[in-house]
């Protein structure tokens, strides 16, 4: 599956050489003119990044990250800011309000922009790879014996050894909404 790119930017010229580049390389791309139109595509997207223009009518980029990293919904959504200007201040005040990163668009090649897109999101699955949960379950909790039955476990215990059994929780990030995919194992016997 192509990685989904929603690219921000005001200036068609350099919407049009982004948009042509990062198609040849494989992802899907959605534009967005301002930061508005940019709201509008996520609340009915969900892309995997966000190329992000800071200088922009209507809503700067400022505001959409704003608005990004305090919506539950798409705040886990990497952002790099892509900007003419490059301030110290300025790319400061980006990464405190949550961008992945931040690529000043008059020093940096096509090639390099998405070179870090594939860095940013390479970070992202690892991330969530590694992101899991271990459980005990309790005879006493509500609907173990269900689990219990389902599972064919002799009350939470390892038919091995006789250990309490764990689930690990998994999140699937496939999922619009919070999802998880599970499997009991014996913490001693490691299966």
């Amino acid at each position: 599956m192509r990685n989904k790119v929603l690219l921000v930017e005001d200036s068609k010229a350099v919407q049009q050489i982004y948009r042509n580049k990062l198609t040849i390389e494989q992802y899907q791309v959605l534009t967005a003119d301002n930061g508005m139109e940019a709201i509008k595509i996520l609340s009915q997207e969900k892309p995997d990044i966000i190329l992000l223009d800071l200088m922009m009518p209507i809503m700067d980029g400022y505001k959409v990250l704003q608005v990004v990293k305090t919506d539950p919904r798409i705040s886990k959504i990497p952002v790099l800011v892509f900007s003419a200007k490059g301030q110290p201040e300025e790319v400061e005040k980006a990464l405190n309000l949550g961008a992945a990163g931040y690529i000043v668009k008059a020093t940096t090649k096509p090639n390099e922009v998405i070179e870090k897109i594939k860095t940013v999101l390479s970070q992202k699955h690892v991330e969530q790879e590694f992101t899991h949960f271990s459980i005990e379950i309790r005879e006493d909790a509500y609907d173990a014996r269900k689990l219990s039955d389902e599972f064919n476990l002799n009350n939470f215990r390892c038919a091995s050894c006789n250990a309490p059994m764990l689930l690990d929780l998994i999140p699937d990030f496939s999922h619009d909404t919070p999802w998880f995919t599970g499997k009991f194992y014996c913490p001693r016997c490691n299966k």
